[in-house]
């Protein structure tokens, strides 16, 4: 695709044009344009945003959490004292050595119970486990991720396209710039050449004008003297 397909014509030339800086007081001159311009907008750049979107609205514990990040709180840790089994002390009375058998038995009983529930879950619930919540929610991070590189991608292609498109641009710029520097030298050549050339026919057209005075003046000297010998 050519540089003239791709390129608006209405495009000017950033590249090239260097009149914003060159010339004296041309900035100040654009931007009050360009402040002037922004006043008269009935919009602003927040009405384009799509309306405020409140994240886990029909899930408290989930928001609560997200406003623990937002505050940089660290999370807390899962209380593990009830999974511990204290030894008491040796000079304990013996209700507090019962205490810790009985402790122990509830662990050991609450241990066991999840292992068999683990097996059975190996051996007879493989259709299920791939719904937990736990898999569920790898599933959603890695649908998550796949997104995050999709649009990464995307993000990437737009810039290449974009920086392919400025370069084509500037090259653009950068030729027509020369054609235009190269018209403008010859048209001040011209322009100088048409103003010699005014110039000279002036002073032809002066000095003409003064031979025919000069020419007129003999003329008339000449009827004179003529007319003093008749």
């Amino acid at each position: 695709m050519s540089t003239r397909a791709t390129l608006p014509f209405t495009d000017a030339l950033p590249y090239y044009d260097r009149d914003i800086d060159t010339i004296a007081g041309m900035r100040e001159a654009v931007l009050s344009e360009i402040e002037s311009e922004k006043t008269k907008m009935n919009t602003t750049h927040e009405a384009y945003l799509p309306e405020p979107y409140a994240l886990f609205a029909q899930q408290p514990a989930l928001a609560a959490e997200m406003e623990r990040a937002e505050r940089n709180e660290k999370l807390e840790v899962l209380d593990t004292e009830r999974y511990k089994l204290p030894e008491p002390a040796p000079d304990a009375p013996e209700e507090a050595w019962l205490e810790a058998l009985r402790n122990a038995d509830v662990q050991l009983a609450h241990m066991d119970v999840r292992q068999r529930n683990l097996e059975l879950l190996r051996r007879y619930g493989r259709t299920y486990i791939l719904l937990t919540p736990a898999n569920l929610w790898r599933l959603h991070n890695y649908q998550q991720e796949a997104m995050l590189h999709w649009v990464k991608d995307g993000q990437d292609t737009a810039k290449e396209d974009t920086d392919d498109l400025n370069r084509a641009r500037k090259d653009a710029h950068l030729r027509l710039g020369d054609k235009i520097s190269t018209y403008e030298s010859r048209w001040r050549d011209l322009v100088s050449k048409s103003l010699s050339i005014t110039v000279a026919n002036l002073t032809t057209r002066a000095e003409i004008d003064d031979y025919h005075a000069k020419t007129a003046a003999l003329r008339q000297k000449l009827a004179q003297m003529d007319q003093a010998y008749v």
